[in-house]
């Protein structure tokens, strides 16, 4: 099933994105999870969800274990004469238990927030993919055709 996720789902969320650290430290040797403490990170992560506007979490729950999320954050968009589209969407933290994945569960969850995004008058979804991820984005509708700059702060 797929849904937005609840405040029952948090917990579960939090530790999934835990294993994504802890992924990305084996993938990539980003900061490991092991020097942070989980009790207090699962604390922040889950108060987050529960108090950020801007974030939906949206899951794809089978049998009462959420097998893939992913966040989504609506940035609105100032009018133009030339568009009708009122949001550009944040796609992050997504996330899809090892043992499900080329199983197609993620593009499925992804599918239907695409569908969610286009009725709330999204124009487009931007993400930052790691290296492994980018083949996936691709085969999912996502292009390189844009230049986002950034600037370190």
């Amino acid at each position: 099933m797929i849904r937005q996720a609840e405040e029952k789902d948090y917990i579960q969320l939090a530790n999934m994105k835990w294993q994504r650290c802890i992924d990305d430290y084996e993938d990539y040797g980003a900061k490991k999870p092991d020097d942070a403490d989980k009790a207090a990170f699962i604390s922040r992560f889950t108060q987050f969800l529960k108090t950020d506007k801007t974030h939906t979490p949206f899951v794809m729950e089978e049998n009462g274990v959420i097998v893939s999320a992913m966040l989504v954050a609506l940035i609105p968009k100032a009018p133009t004469p030339d568009c009708d589209t009122d949001f550009i969407a944040y796609l992050s933290n997504v996330y899809t238990l090892k043992e499900h994945r080329g199983k197609g569960k993620g593009a499925e969850l992804l599918s239907e927030i695409k569908k969610y995004l286009k009725a709330r008058r999204c124009e487009l979804m931007i993400v930052w993919p790691s290296k492994n991820a980018t083949d996936w984005y691709k085969r999912n509708g996502f292009t390189a055709d844009n230049s986002i700059l950034e600037c370190d702060l």
